[in-house]
């Protein structure tokens, strides 16, 4: 990790204002689609994976993804970017209009609730997020702890090779 992710993160984490934390995972309201979103980086290889998970308000998943990332460039910032827009993709895939995002990175949500704008090198990706973001009829964003993500951190780690999606299961080795 950079020193100016863990400074930006800690900058971030320690802010005062509308950000809002997630301490442990809680089904989202009847009517939205609960979103996690995460990221795992080999800094030796420079290569990643992200891992998506959506889950209907009972806590059902509903649908899950893994992504390869064969190169990752400014690592953490642009791997948990391609988790939110990979997330943010699988959502309009399902035909979602209504999300709560959760991810474990605080610049992620910074960057969200601050319209997008990301002056680094994952603000291409960020741009995307962006307009992805304005097809939603309802969406918000929380930061949640690291247990709050743990499934969708697991599907990151795997790293395969290619986009694919899960229906209604979650492999069991991330239970």
């Amino acid at each position: 990790m950079s020193i100016a992710t863990l400074t930006t993160n800690y900058m971030l984490s320690n802010k005062k204002g509308k950000t809002k934390i997630q301490n442990g995972w809680k089904k989202p309201p009847e009517g939205m689609l609960m979103i996690n979103v995460d990221a795992a980086f080999d800094i030796d290889s420079g290569s990643g994976g992200t891992g998506v998970v959506l889950r209907d308000h009972l806590g059902a998943c509903v649908t899950a993804s893994q992504a390869f990332l064969p190169y990752v460039l400014d690592a953490p910032t642009m791997a948990e970017a391609f988790a939110l827009r990979d997330g943010l993709a699988l959502a309009q895939h399902i035909g979602a209009k209504n999300v709560i995002v959760q991810t474990d990175c605080m610049q992620v949500v910074s960057t969200m609730m601050d319209g997008g704008f990301s002056a680094t090198a994952a603000m291409s990706v960020f741009d995307d997020c962006k307009l992805m973001w304005d097809g939603f009829g309802t969406i918000s964003i929380e930061h949640c702890n690291r247990n709050s993500n743990q499934v969708a951190h697991e599907l990151a780690r795997f790293q395969f090779t290619s986009f694919y999606l899960l229906e209604q299961t979650v492999p069991t080795e991330v239970h």
